[in-house]
């Protein structure tokens, strides 16, 4: 089986070496290694960059662009995609787990997320913890929007995304947000795993470049932008309780209890939209 993996730099060029490097000591061959450059002014290439897009095209201009290639002109079994918000911890050899993750999961395998230490995981995204993974002895769990921090994923799911112009490929999603989120209601939809790995882990660097000040907006403005993204073409291709139908699908193939708010001041995608917009237009107003 042949592992692809891309690094995904925005501007952080150290920290996307040290990524580069540690999977090489993780015995990756260099030809499957892309570092792809996010192509923004506000800091220099990594010097293991292969990859130079020539300007910026956010996150999702860059994911589609990058898969795209690699799919057509270098095709692989499967994906490890890692953005700059997760730091390699060098006691893990990430080609030995990847191996034993896909032995495991083969018959149905679909995407897989890393577990996270650190960062905000214990706030945005406790079931994805890998401590809680490691106390409870639960190899892999069911959880609704992981965290796309460092990303395991098939040919076949890519492949019935890209036909889609669904996740990676979804260019509406330009900074990104919602993408996890498609990629699971993809691999659902088609019987395929979407689930969180314990030995899969990494330390949750958050929000890395907006502390330095090399991100073109803060992570408040980001925030509500991608969310009213996410909420926009959802709600194009979905409907407006596209979340309530993603959540209930998560739900009921996964076996998961998951609230599935029905009474919501915000249940409709188009007043939640509105909603970010207006939070984001009262932040500027108060700087």
């Amino acid at each position: 089986m042949k592992i692809q993996c891309v690094i995904f730099n925005y501007n952080l060029p150290k920290q996307t070496d040290e990524t580069y490097d540690c999977l090489i000591k993780n015995n990756f061959s260099q030809d499957h290694i892309i570092v792809v450059d996010n192509g923004s002014d506000k800091a220099p290439p990594a010097l293991s960059t292969n990859l130079a897009l020539p300007f910026n095209v956010r996150f999702s201009g860059q994911a589609n662009v990058t898969l795209k290639f690699l799919m057509t002109y270098r095709p692989s079994d499967y994906y490890l995609l890692i953005t700059t918000s997760a730091k390699l911890d060098p006691i893990v050899n990430y080609l030995d787990i990847c191996h034993q993750t896909i032995d495991e999961l083969s018959a149905s395998f679909g995407v897989v997320m890393a577990s996270l230490e650190g960062g905000e995981t214990e706030t945005i995204s406790p079931e994805q913890s890998h401590h809680d993974l490691t106390h409870h002895n639960i190899p892999y769990r069911s959880t609704y929007s992981a965290q796309p921090i460092m990303t395991l994923v098939s040919h076949q799911l890519l492949s019935i995304c890209y036909k889609k112009h669904a996740a990676y490929f979804n260019t509406d999603l330009k900074r990104g947000h919602g993408i996890d989120i498609e990629l699971q209601h993809m691999a659902l939809n088609h019987g395929l795993t979407a689930v969180v790995s314990r030995d899969l882990w990494v330390h949750w660097i958050t929000n890395q470049a907006h502390k330095l000040k090399l991100a073109d907006e803060s992570a408040y403005e980001y925030r509500c932008l991608a969310q009213a993204e996410m909420e926009k073409c959802f709600a194009k291709r979905y409907g407006e309780q596209w979340e309530i139908q993603f959540k209930s699908q998560f739900a009921k193939i996964t076996g998961a209890k998951i609230e599935i708010t029905t009474r919501n001041r915000y249940k409709f995608a188009s007043l939640r939209q509105l909603w970010y917009r207006i939070k984001l237009a009262f932040f500027k107003f108060r700087k």
